[in-house]
């Protein structure tokens, strides 16, 4: 996404001197419950590495539970299953949350393009109509 907001910003400044230097870019927020995510997920792999390590003696540091449950067993009886499940399929389902594909392009904090709201990209034509839009006027070039 850096690499799309470089040739904007590029196209931009080659359409609109008056911007040189005065363009910014930053990473959409992530929603909460995206971040919440992530934060179980680690949890969960943390706990998938210290029950590999410590076997069945890491059920005696969880509280309430005096013995492990059946789905612990059902876990170590299917290892590759629960390691390819645990390492690659969850973190790429939760990533597909945290990464919002948001690019948007704001004048004095106005929003006037979003791929959000119009699901792709923008082009040339489509940032030169925003902008004008805004009010900014295209430098006259030979090219």
């Amino acid at each position: 996404m850096a690499r799309n907001f470089q040739e904007v910003a590029k196209f931009l400044e080659q359409h609109y001197p008056e911007l040189r230097g005065h363009i910014s870019g930053e990473n959409y927020p992530i929603p909460p419950s995206a971040q919440y995510a992530a934060m179980a997920i680690q949890f969960i792999q943390l706990f998938v590495i210290a029950a590999v390590f410590m076997g069945d003696t890491i059920w005696n540091f969880v509280p309430f539970v005096s013995q492990p449950p059946d789905w612990y067993y059902a876990m170590k009886q299917n290892g590759m299953a629960t390691v390819i499940g645990m390492f690659l399929i969850l973190p790429t389902l939760v990533q597909r949350f945290v990464t919002t594909g948001a690019f948007e392009i704001l004048v004095d904090g106005v929003v006037v393009y979003s791929k959000l709201e119009v699901g792709r990209m923008p082009n040339g034509s489509d940032i030169l109509t925003a902008m004008a839009k805004a009010g900014l006027k295209a430098a006259t070039t030979g090219q």
